[in-house]
């Protein structure tokens, strides 16, 4: 039996695009991103009421399948 191990790096507001911390405190949810060796693909969208998905990482993934999460929100953000 094989077991995937996944490192997921935490999401630093000065290398990513992802928004401050506090976004996530006011319940907007989160979105889980993956890395496909070019590109961050959303895996797992988990926004709470309008939120939306943030912009994606914007710095290079470091392996393919890494994944990062950042905060949802709102919609007219």
């Amino acid at each position: 039996m094989m077991i995937q191990t996944a490192i997921v790096s935490p999401v630093r507001n000065e290398d990513s695009s992802a928004p401050p911390h506090s976004s996530v405190t006011e319940g907007r949810g989160y979105t889980l991103w993956r890395y496909d060796g070019t590109a961050w693909q959303i895996k797992k969208h988990c926004a709470v009421g309008d939120a939306i998905a943030g912009p994606a990482p914007t710095v290079a993934g470091k392996f393919v399948g890494q994944l990062r999460a950042t905060a949802c929100v709102a919609a007219s953000e």
